[in-house]
């Protein structure tokens, strides 16, 4: 479609049996979920209490049957249970979801700017997060690799890009 900014259909090397987004979305996708989870894996919180302060809007009960269903879904695991606490800890399949969450704080820092920061300003990753944090959870960051080729499709109505497209990068 010309001065569409859509990419071209992804092209699958694999048949799948369902979406692995879909499935992925399971648990994940219920709500407050990835929130609890964020808890969790990126502020450390430990305890139910922190939770509930970290996460205005939630109840007690939402909080409760989301962290038994990221436990059952095998993302958290109880590092510690007392009589009156327990303490929570991410999996290896909840820090695989932390890439995620990254792209999620990068999308609402760039997007929703002006409900995330008091100055309405936008911010990249690296104004967010330390360097090496970013580096242990994405692992080589995609500028490293070199830039991104501008494909024809980025074009908007009829307009081309002025700087000509960077090669691609193998």
């Amino acid at each position: 479609m010309p001065g569409s900014l859509a990419p071209e259909p992804a092209k699958f090397k694999v048949d799948f049996e369902t979406c692995p987004v879909q499935a992925s979305l399971g648990v994940l996708g219920r709500r407050w979920a990835l929130l609890v989870l964020r808890d969790i894996a990126l502020y450390r919180a430990q305890r139910f209490n922190e939770m509930m302060r970290l996460t205005p809007g939630i109840t007690k009960r939402t909080l409760a049957m989301r962290l038994r269903e990221l436990e059952r879904g095998g993302y958290i695991v109880r590092a510690e249970v007392r009589r009156h606490s327990t303490r929570w800890a991410v999996t290896e399949k909840g820090e695989d979801v932390l890439p995620v969450l990254m792209a999620l704080v990068w999308f609402g820092s760039k997007w929703h700017a002006g409900e995330v920061f008091a100055d309405g300003r936008s911010r990249s990753l690296r104004e967010i997060f330390d360097e090496s944090y970013i580096r242990r959870v994405l692992g080589p960051l995609p500028h490293e690799a070199g830039p991104r080729p501008i494909r024809a499709s980025s074009t908007v109505a009829g307009f081309a890009p002025t700087s000509s497209p960077a090669p691609a990068v193998s």
